[in-house]
């Protein structure tokens, strides 16, 4: 079964403001409680993991403005190749209050296997952070495509600790905050109810570990910066502002977690006179009034170079001429677009007496070879 598009999940518009799809969320969060749907179990279970995953994307400005661009293979990295699990979800403390007004509420998200509650820990270090940079490159990049050499500024995992954090690669000890959990638990009585609020292990930051003896060339982070000189692959036919994920170039992750994904946004430095929609190019030429008249050949600059023009007798002002295979190709490979130049004609100003004349002999001589040509007089006789 296709996946929905998350702005549908959670019911909201693409211009949804950060309150109004917490809001929904939240509203969604309520109606598939346990304790009041009318939903069957796993169907109920089903939707809240659904609807949660959608909220992941939206309420992360950088997942959404991925998802905006790219659909769902802009965020599929952030889930693994699993896709979305509980413990990709990062916004526990949204549903803090619904977590704790219900023990049962509690019960039904350990039976998700949720990141917190009933014992659960996460699985998995955490993952790195991604890196962004924008490589700007001539528009000619578009028809052969490129390998720019750029400089990403990120983390490495520390290669004394291998990514631990800890002395020479040592074993890490249990935490002794959470034992292990990864989380610690605030137990409050109201009367005859319960109000338990479970939140992340400052200690060990969730993973239930603990560093004995700090990596000294890290200071624990299992983490050291660095510049990485890489190569990118910009393939023809790609976009302007388009975005090239190169995955594991990104910031290391804690603890030995893996790194995250570096992105590129590609821009390319615009030609005078020249603009780009989809795979053809639009340009603009303007040519003597005597070339209209009589027809001739002019140069027009094209995305990577010249091409010649054939100039038909009698050619209007603003006619616009298709060169072929003059615009950009596929992305994926195939036939390039085309070329679309608009033709317009110089009116001169004033003629000498002798201009004058030798406009006049060549119309008369091709009047009744042309009569077509009478076309562009024609808007202007009195």
């Amino acid at each position: 079964m296709a996946k929905r598009d998350y702005y549908e999940t959670l019911g909201v518009g693409r211009s949804a403001t950060p309150d109004e799809v917490k809001q929904a969320y939240r509203r969604l969060a309520r109606q598939y409680h346990p304790d009041v749907t009318k939903e069957n179990p796993k169907v109920a279970e089903e939707k809240f993991k659904e609807i949660s995953e959608a909220y992941e994307v939206l309420a992360d400005s950088e997942k959404r403005r991925r998802y905006d661009q790219m659909g769902f293979p802009g965020v599929e990295t952030d889930f693994g190749p699993g896709g979305f699990t509980w413990q990709n979800f990062t916004h526990v403390g949204d549903l803090e209050d619904l977590l704790g007004a219900s023990p049962f509420f509690q019960q039904f998200f350990g039976g998700f296997g949720f990141p917190f509650g009933g014992g659960g820990v996460r699985s998995e270090p955490l993952r790195g952070n991604d890196v962004e940079l924008t490589v700007r490159l001539p528009l000619s990049t578009a028809i052969r495509g490129a390998h720019p050499t750029v400089e990403v500024p990120r983390s490495i995992s520390c290669p004394d600790c291998h990514g631990t954090g800890a002395r020479n690669g040592t074993e890490l000890e249990t935490c002794p905050d959470c034992h292990g959990t990864g989380q610690l638990r605030r137990v409050q009585s109201r009367g005859y109810t319960q109000l338990v609020t479970i939140g992340v292990c400052p200690t060990c930051h969730g993973t239930g570990k603990r560093i004995r003896e700090k990596c000294p060339m890290c200071a624990g982070t299992g983490r050291r910066n660095t510049v990485e000189r890489l190569e990118v692959t910009v393939p023809p036919g790609v976009e302007d502002g388009a975005v090239l994920r190169i995955p594991g170039h990104g910031m290391a992750g804690g603890t030995g977690g893996r790194a995250g994904d570096l992105y590129v946004q590609v821009e390319f430095e615009p030609l005078p006179n020249l603009r780009r929609e989809g795979q053809d190019a639009y340009s603009e030429i303007t040519i003597p009034l005597a070339t209209a008249l009589l027809g001739g050949e002019v140069t027009v600059a094209t995305v990577d170079g010249h091409a010649k023009l054939k100039i038909p007798a009698g050619t209007q002002p603003e006619t616009p001429f298709r060169l072929r295979g003059e615009g950009f190709p596929r992305l994926r490979g195939g036939s390039r677009g085309d070329l679309l130049v608009t033709v317009h004609v110089e009116i001169p100003r004033s003629l000498s007496g002798r201009e004058k004349d030798l406009l006049s002999e060549a119309l008369a001589s091709s009047a009744g070879a042309a009569p077509r040509r009478e076309h562009f007089f024609r808007r202007r006789s009195p």
